[in-house]
């Protein structure tokens, strides 16, 4: 993982591997694992145990909001940007390749946030992210592609949220970007989707399977949620500290969190915060 900015560029040998992946064959994958019931709606709003949709009222006792980060099956009204505590991004797909993965901090590229190269199987994914939802990001991403000699062409991107939200709430789950699950600093948040998915389906598994009461679910998934609220917090700190420093000296950092040591224990810190392990 190699981190640029206009001081220096530092490569991080980190301890752990990365890696990118087709989002259809994931989907694909996924869908061939279950035997739900998959159907296209407008969610509205919600009513107790009712989700109003533009096909009609649907009713259950286990409900869970997957939604992203608008967190539309939550009491109260939804905040919108640039309001909301969310960050934006926005990245092109031309064809391509390399080897690591690239990150640039360079305040003249985007104010508060980063840009990125990513590798994957024949494309090279480009694009910039912003902490400060006011930010345009379609300028910065033009820009870093044309820095990078590659077009801008199938652009992709989304909101996303950059500060944990409580998991349950009025008798709902929530998981992924609707609980705020999306590290900040680094943006990431489909490991940490799946991380707390599979937590979440854990206790629905159990309430279903008679082992526990609805209530006890919302509780245990609430908490095991919670108890990761001080690495997200950590994380939050260092994404408002960063942009704040000065260039040389983060340029200097960068450098020193390279060292093997410091990068060892800094990046299994990150990857043991939503372990895949937990999977097994």
């Amino acid at each position: 993982m190699s981190f640029h900015t206009p001081h220096g560029s530092a490569r991080h040998r980190l301890p752990w591997s990365w890696t990118s992946f087709d989002y259809r064959t994931l989907c694909e994958e996924l869908w061939e694992q279950c035997d739900a019931r998959f159907e296209v709606a407008k969610v509205e709003r919600r009513e107790a145990g009712t989700v109003h949709t533009d096909r009609g009222p649907l009713r259950a006792p286990l409900i869970v909001d997957a939604l992203g980060w608008r967190r539309v099956l939550g009491a109260g009204a939804n905040v919108q940007p640039p309001e909301a505590r969310i960050s934006r991004g926005l990245e092109v797909h031309p064809e391509g390749g390399g080897v690591d993965l690239d990150v640039w901090i360079d305040r003249s590229l985007i104010r508060r946030g980063y840009a990125w190269s990513v590798p994957a199987d024949g494309e090279q994914r480009v694009g910039v992210g912003s902490y400060e939802p006011r930010d345009h990001v379609k300028e910065p991403t033009r820009e870093i592609a044309t820095r990078l000699g590659v077009p801008p062409v199938r652009y992709q991107g989304n909101w996303f949220p950059h500060e944990l939200r409580p998991a349950t709430e009025d008798g709902v789950f929530f998981v992924g970007d609707s609980a705020g699950h999306c590290f900040p600093l680094s943006g990431e948040g489909i490991r940490t989707a799946f991380y707390f998915g599979i937590a979440c389906g854990r206790e629905l598994r159990a309430t279903l399977g008679g082992e526990q009461a609805r209530e006890d679910a919302l509780r245990n998934y609430g908490a095991f949620s919670a108890r990761h609220a001080r690495a997200f917090t950590w994380a939050l700190w260092l994404q408002r500290l960063i942009p704040a420093l000065p260039p040389r000296l983060l340029a200097r950092l960068l450098a020193l969190v390279g060292r093997r040591r410091l990068c060892d224990r800094a990046f299994s810190w990150y990857l043991r915060q939503a372990d895949p392990a937990f999977a097994a």
